[in-house]
């Protein structure tokens, strides 16, 4: 069984290799990475340091992802070795010669690099208690939500449902025609019992004959849905309780760091220098084929995850790549995954 691997994971950072400083840019004005000291390595692959930093972060990435659980070290250093092979590999085939791959390798960058300014935003962002409080009065604190609990008699056409209603009236029980006549699976057996539901988990006519309806009543005309025809008994009904401020605040906050990081993303952008040198026309809303939509990104900002298996994980006792999950702060851009067959070359399929 072939196990996935995201070749951009190897692939980004080839270029970043030649640097003498942290924060440096080199002549194009690309982000180069600093120096790692020999004290600061974990190993070295070819002479090529991975940083002890590097091993760390996976390590802990993994856990928060597993809910505590870790993966031994020197597994998170085989795998980060696999990767270092596979960029030096492309680094001496001059893969990024290739400008279908250059322009993966840039996007991966990017992404990375969009993600951690996205959280550094967000610490900056941070919503006040009162500005909590005050979103959360205004679309939470005040919200009520009407809850029902009803039968229903489901036949195929109006006369049958007129039917029944006089059969109703003339004092048969609603359970027992419910069990015999109805068409719906889900409840005919309960004797036509829906439970309790709210308004939005039925169809408009049926929730508003539902509404309208006051405790034990029945109603006196049929219910036309797409469905069929309904004979709808009102049981009970209640009001449910918004949730405290307390249960909700964590969301309240990230909603309201949302808003403003896509508010600072739109001020940027309207005061960016963009000059647009190709026209795409954007497809038909609804036409299959349609590309999803940027957005802004998600508030949590949270960090890429990545997968490295346990003692039992068949990959890693036939020594093949570890499965990898890369997620982006820009919602539904993900980078393109490639299979990577398990054999001893461990080489990854070459791209399109």
């Amino acid at each position: 069984m072939n196990k996935r691997l995201l070749v951009l994971v190897a692939l980004s950072g080839v270029s970043l290799w030649s640097c003498d400083q942290a924060g440096k840019t080199s002549a194009e004005g690309a982000i180069v990475l600093p120096p790692v000291s020999r004290d600061d390595t974990a190993v070295l692959v070819n002479g090529r340091p991975i940083s002890k930093q590097s091993v760390d972060m996976l390590a802990t990435e993994i856990a928060q992802r597993r809910g505590g659980e870790g993966v031994p070290k020197d597994k998170i250093v085989d795998e980060l070795v696999k990767r270092e092979i596979l960029r030096q590999s492309a680094e001496k085939d001059q893969l990024l010669k290739d400008p279908s791959i250059a322009a993966r390798v840039d996007n991966a960058i990017r992404m990375t690099l969009s993600q951690v300014a996205a959280e550094n935003l967000l610490k900056k962002l941070t919503p006040t208690d009162e500005e909590i409080r005050k979103e959360y009065d205004q679309r939470v604190g005040a919200m009520k939500a009407s809850e029902y609990k009803a039968r229903h008699i489901l036949v195929e056409d109006e006369k049958t449902a007129l039917d029944v209603i006089k059969r109703l009236g003339k004092g048969e029980k609603f359970d027992a025609i419910a069990k015999k006549l109805s068409k719906d699976p889900g409840s005919k057996n309960n004797g036509g019992d829906l439970g309790w539901f709210s308004p939005d988990q039925m169809v408009p006519p049926f929730a508003n004959a539902v509404i309208a309806l006051k405790n034990g009543e029945t109603t006196k005309a049929p219910v036309k849905t797409d469905f069929g025809w309904h004979v709808i008994q009102r049981e009970s009904s209640r009001e449910q309780e918004a949730p405290s401020y307390e249960s909700v605040k964590p969301q309240v906050q990230s909603f309201l760091q949302s808003d403003k990081l896509q508010r600072y993303l739109d001020e940027q952008k309207s005061q960016a220098k963009i000059e647009t040198l190709i026209k795409y026309d954007a497809p038909a809303a609804g036409k299959p084929g349609q590309p999803p939509a940027a957005v802004a990104p998600a508030a949590t900002g949270a960090p890429a995850a990545t997968e490295v298996p346990d003692d039992n994980d068949e990959s890693a006792e036939a020594g093949g790549p570890v499965e990898v999950e890369e997620e982006t702060v820009i919602e539904e851009q993900v980078p393109p995954e490639e299979e990577v067959p398990e054999d001893d070359t461990q080489t990854p399929e070459q791209p399109e």
